[in-house]
């Protein structure tokens, strides 16, 4: 008895390994069988704007429209992973990821990167760089409005330690500038000095801005709306040259036409509740303006 259990045991299990095989072998043959429907681009970033469409991305990996677009094609002789790498060689794109659904859909997600300023080199080109210091290509479909620098040196042979921290300055002040949008209404475009220094040119007053070497922004920006309070209070618009925020304690305003450094606006105090205030300056005949001489005309 027990003999014929283990031979009706072994011819059962016998029975259902060749069913198990063949339904592999079934499915594989299924499945190479399997051919691509239709090919979907998906941007899965959250960016108000395109600097990529689904034409370039599908004339990336398929230039020749006629006979390399996947439709018809075998799934299996459709190498993912290297249409991935192909993908990601556009500086545009931060990462892609292709996979097939149940309904033999090529779908094709990409992640765009985002820019947050525009740089203009000494040369005159332009080109925009993301919050990693990717330096991104100007596109023909360019529609996004960022903070722009110019004077910004690209290295031919690379970054060094110097420049990386030139550019992270610039993407710091860049995005405090993009988060206001009262700074992207006022600040036309930030210059880079020959000494890595910054200045703002602004769309409303006559005044430089110098910043300097610094890259508090928050503090810096909060102090130079105070000083614009002051010069609306004063309808002073067009009385200062320059405004000097490069030191941490004051904000100095240069008159116009002037050889010297006007001290009338005082240290800038941090307050009890961390508020930063100017102590203003009145127009009356106790005040005195403290002159200090500079070499070179401001």
């Amino acid at each position: 008895m027990k003999i014929v259990y283990k031979v009706l045991t072994i011819i059962l299990w016998t029975l259902i390994s060749s069913g198990v095989l063949v339904l592999l072998v079934s499915a594989v043959k299924k499945e190479r069988a399997m051919v691509c429907k239709e090919v979907v681009v998906v941007f899965t970033d959250q960016q108000p704007f395109r600097m990529l469409d689904e034409t370039e991305i599908i004339s990336a990996l398929w230039p020749d429209a006629k006979s390399g677009l996947p439709q018809g094609k075998k799934t299996v002789s459709i190498d993912l992973f290297a249409l991935e790498r192909q993908l990601e060689k556009n500086p545009w794109i931060l990462s892609a990821d292709l996979f097939f659904d149940q309904h033999h859909v090529l779908f094709i997600h990409v992640n765009q990167r985002t820019p947050v300023a525009r740089l203009f080199t000494p040369e005159g080109n332009s080109v925009y760089m993301d919050e990693n210091f990717t330096i991104l290509p100007v596109k023909p479909s360019d529609v996004v409005t960022l903070p722009v620098f110019s004077n910004f040196y690209i290295n031919p042979s690379g970054a060094n330690a110097e420049d990386s921290i030139l550019m992270e300055r610039v993407t710091g002040l860049s995005k405090h500038i993009l988060a206001d949008p009262f700074w992207m209404a006022q600040v036309e475009q930030i210059n880079i000095n020959a000494d890595k220094s910054f200045e703002l040119i602004t769309q409303v007053g006559d005044q430089t801005i110098q910043l300097g070497k610094r890259n508090d922004w928050s503090a810096m920006l909060q102090k130079l709306k105070l000083v614009y309070n002051r010069i609306s209070n004063e309808n002073g618009w067009t009385k200062y040259s320059t405004i000097d925020l490069q030191f941490k304690d004051q904000v100095i305003c240069v008159k116009g036409n002037s050889l010297y450094k006007v001290a009338d606006t005082t240290a800038l105090v941090d307050s009890l509740n961390q508020a930063v205030a100017i102590d203003s300056l009145k127009n009356n005949k106790n005040n005195v303006q403290t002159l200090i001489p500079v070499n070179r005309k401001l």
